[in-house]
């Protein structure tokens, strides 16, 4: 091969400066850009070894990766590396080499190499020769080469030029296109923190369902961040969501590491950090778990959540995608914040939690002292609660439409505040007057209740209860669907638990009689398509309450078999 330097003095002049050179990102536009000017285009890095060679297919392709031309463009290689500035060389007789520099951080890391065919090359013997050696059709490899062997030395010069500004501009599109990207990122970035901090608080509202609400900012940290996983742990606090009395942890996603060396973890961690005197928030960035490293050189980032020195719960996220597995300050301050939300959101729970024991345990202090004035109905608003809301769960009804209607089931007598306790508790027949009085007791619960904020939607229930399907109860003679469906629930187990139990007029009845007379009473005086559904319930929860209620006056309250 000769290697000599075509025309340094003459018609090629030396390549562009090296500031001047292109980014690293343009160089497979411009393999593309040099495929439809007739060049064939190799990479290799310093030492001449070939990266990727040309795709080109048939003839030209069979020869251009033969050994011969291998070589050729590895002397090439070796010999520009060796210069300051590499300059175009011939590689046979009308073919020739434009060296192309690829640089990193102004490094030179190899090379482009674009060959351009002269007419002289199809007459020269290397092709006929390399034909020979690798079987090659050099007739037809020659009539494949001729609409593209047009370079001369001087239009590789300007070729060489056209490409380097071309190779330039490409760059310089490039380094746009990655920092349009990258304020592209960022920008979906801040749209994401933005719309799961916008989201967690507007969800945080509902206290009644932390569950959801944990899980849920789960599932959107796991997201925004682009980690594996992302898990809440809450510790068995009486601050903490629900009744639990043991430590709960939320996932979202699929661990690479057990629920319970997670956990184990999370405890060891925050231990050790409370020994070392770090007793605030500050963030835990482990990078083993129980004296086991994490996968892939990851990491797992801990934000520990603490009240009153003590760790309420902590938010961890591991397993994180991309390149680069360790957590970034972006990860840091978003789990920061969704640390802060949590931690809100369980105090506000907490707190709603107590006013709602608070609430109820006033409700069933009330209906425990109305009940006390018969003798004979010792627990019947409890029982009456639990019954309506089994029913309303077998009849389709929301866990939280069924706890609406178990208030109201627990309230529903509460007018019986207003009726003498001589005609509660009266042993014979009830004179017309007497009745009278017992039927004003469901609008004078509803006159008790009315003014107290958020029952409103079980007032129904206390007004509506004594109502029939038929049309002729009390107070207002509602019929069929006209009954608020509060209200036809309640009648429903008002009706059973007062034929199950002994009163003052009568013993009670048998279980087997109850539930025959209430699919008896069904389309009269109770719903017909509730009715079915409650002779199905199961009625063991019932039993116990009633065993536990007879405990209380023992011989006053028995309940048939």
């Amino acid at each position: 091969m000769s290697t000599s330097q075509v025309a340094q003095s003459g018609t090629i002049p030396t390549p562009l400066p090296a500031s001047q050179r292109f980014a690293h990102a343009a160089f497979d536009r411009l393999r593309d850009r040099c495929h439809g000017l007739g060049l064939s285009t190799w990479r290799c890095d310093n030492t001449g070894l070939v990266l990727r060679e040309p795709e080109e297919v048939g003839p030209v392709g069979l020869f251009l990766q033969s050994p011969v031309i291998l070589k050729f463009i590895t002397d090439a290689v070796r010999e520009w590396s060796l210069q300051d500035e590499p300059a175009i060389c011939e590689l046979f007789r009308g073919c020739w080499a434009i060296p192309i520099e690829e640089t990193h951080r102004h490094r030179r890391t190899g090379f482009t190499v674009l060959v351009a065919f002269g007419a002289e090359s199809l007459d020269g013997r290397t092709i006929v020769e390399t034909c020979g050696a690798e079987q090659l059709d050099a007739v037809g490899l020659k009539r494949s080469l001729t609409a593209r062997a047009t370079y001369t030395p001087h239009s590789c010069r300007l070729t060489r030029d056209a490409l380097l500004w071309m190779v330039q501009d490409l760059g310089t599109i490039a380094e746009h296109e990655q920092t349009t990207a990258g304020f592209t990122r960022q920008l979906t970035d801040s749209y994401e923190t933005i719309d799961l901090l916008y989201g967690l608080g507007r969800s945080m509202s509902d206290l009644t369902q932390p569950t959801k609400f944990i899980t849920r900012m789960c599932e959107r940290v796991k997201f925004t961040l682009g980690f594996g996983w992302v898990s809440v742990w809450t510790s068995a606090d009486e601050r903490s969501p629900g009744t639990s009395t043991s430590d709960r942890l939320y996932i979202g996603g699929e661990p690479s590491t057990s629920q319970t060396d997670l956990e184990s973890g999370i405890r060891d961690a925050l231990a050790r950090a409370s020994a070392e005197g770090h007793q605030d928030s500050a963030r835990i960035i482990l990078s083993e778990l129980n004296g086991k490293l994490l996968p892939g050189g990851s990491q797992i980032l801990l934000q520990p959540i603490v009240r009153g020195g003590r760790p309420l719960a902590a938010i961890m996220a591991g397993d994180k995608a991309g390149d680069d597995p360790q957590v970034s300050s972006y990860d840091i301050q978003l789990l920061e914040a969704a640390a802060g939300f949590i931690g809100a959101f369980l105090d506000n729970s907490a707190l709603y939690a107590e006013q709602q024991a608070m609430f109820l345990g006033t409700l069933e202090a009330l209906t425990s002292s109305i009940d006390a004035k018969d003798r004979y109905t010792c627990g019947h608003s409890e029982r009456v609660a639990h019954l309506s809301q089994q029913l309303a769960l077998a009849a389709g009804l929301s866990t939280e439409q069924a706890e609406r209607v178990r208030i109201a089931g627990l309230v529903h007598d509460v007018g019986k505040i207003g009726v003498p306790e001589a005609v509660l508790s009266k042993a014979g027949k009830l004179t017309d007057e007497e009745f009278a009085a017992i039927k004003l007791h469901p609008e004078i619960g509803h006159r008790i209740l009315k003014d107290i904020p958020k029952l409103d939607d079980i007032l129904p229930g206390v007004l509506h209860h004594h109502e029939r399907y038929d049309g002729r109860g009390y107070p207002h003679g509602l019929k069929g669907d006209d009954i608020p469906l509060c209200g036809r629930l309640i009648a429903i187990a008002d009706t059973f638990d007062a034929m199950s139990s002994t009163r003052s007029y009568r013993s009670a009845l048998p279980r087997a009689a109850v539930l025959t007379e209430i699919q008896k009473c069904a389309g009269s005086q109770l719903d017909p398509r509730l009715a079915p559904l409650f002779v199905k319930l199961d009625f063991t929860i019932y039993d116990r309450m009633v065993a536990q209620h007879a405990a209380v006056q023992p011989g006053e309250l028995r309940h048939a078999a």
